[in-house]
């Protein structure tokens, strides 16, 4: 992924959420993907799984039927 924005994830601050390009683009920067990244132990960010940003309605609509997940944001236990 080329990330082109990122923000502290809300559910652990010492991770982001990231927003770019996909690692599987054509080249044309049109394929577009998110990402939860963490950082090792020498600050360096890992390399996380990467969702295209169209599979995120059904990844939440899942996740909440599921119970998995709520619309608002509360840290759990």
């Amino acid at each position: 992924m080329r990330a082109a924005f990122s923000e502290p994830a809300k559910y652990d601050s010492n991770c982001e959420i990231r927003l770019g390009v996909a690692s599987w683009d054509d080249g044309t920067g049109t394929a577009k993907s998110v990402k939860y990244t963490w950082f090792d132990k020498n600050g360096k960010a890992a390399r996380g799984g990467e969702l295209p940003v169209e599979a995120l309605p059904q990844a939440l609509d899942f996740a909440i039927r599921k119970g998995y997940l709520q619309l608002t944001f509360e840290r759990t236990p």
